[in-house]
């Protein structure tokens, strides 16, 4: 069996919804786009596509909790399109491979957030979450989304490390901001 195949196309039915309903609807037509080998081929033809389904929904259910934690402050300002907008950006992207694969998933949605230009998108809480994962040793930005005790404030974020390399983070809030959502 050519395993390498299986596991490609496996992972894109994994991935993404509208293969998995051109395999669905029409598996002879997904295996010829795809070029698979004969035994590749037959394995993925056997396959359930309900079961397909309920996988996919398992694993981006995990990584949208993942990223929820990770950016709690984004996910909460998104409200109910949260889920949606998260799904939007998985079927355009793969879930990053490195052992910070969640901070890194949830790094390139809030990219994704931030070029799409959606309303609760939180640029203070991407910068923190830049920094964390990049190797510079300061950075100091100016936004007008800091969160304290639910309120908006602007003002100013510095960001360093401490001796041991660890990231420290510190707020100054100059004036509320007005209430854009």
């Amino acid at each position: 069996m050519n395993a390498p195949d299986t596991v490609r196309v496996l992972a894109l039915l994994l991935h993404n919804q509208s293969l998995r309903d051109q395999l669905r609807t029409n598996p002879a037509a997904f295996i010829a786009a795809q070029e698979l080998s004969d035994e590749a081929a037959q394995v993925i033809a056997s396959l359930d596509c309900d079961q397909l389904d309920r996988q996919a929904e398992a694993l981006l259910s995990k990584r949208r909790f993942q990223v929820a934690q990770i950016i709690p402050q984004t996910w909460h300002s998104l409200g109910p399109a949260a889920s949606q907008q998260f799904q939007n950006y998985v079927e355009q992207t793969t879930w990053p491979e490195s052992h910070q694969k969640h901070e890194r998933d949830a790094l390139r949605f809030c990219d994704y957030l931030q070029r799409q230009h959606i309303p609760g998108y939180r640029k203070s809480e991407h910068n923190w979450l830049k920094f964390r994962l990049r190797k510079c040793w300061f950075r100091i930005h100016w936004v007008t989304d800091l969160v304290i005790d639910q309120r908006r404030f602007c003002g100013i974020q510095v960001f360093g490390r401490n001796p041991s390399g660890a990231p420290v983070k510190r707020a100054f809030c100059l004036r509320r901001a007005p209430e854009t959502e």
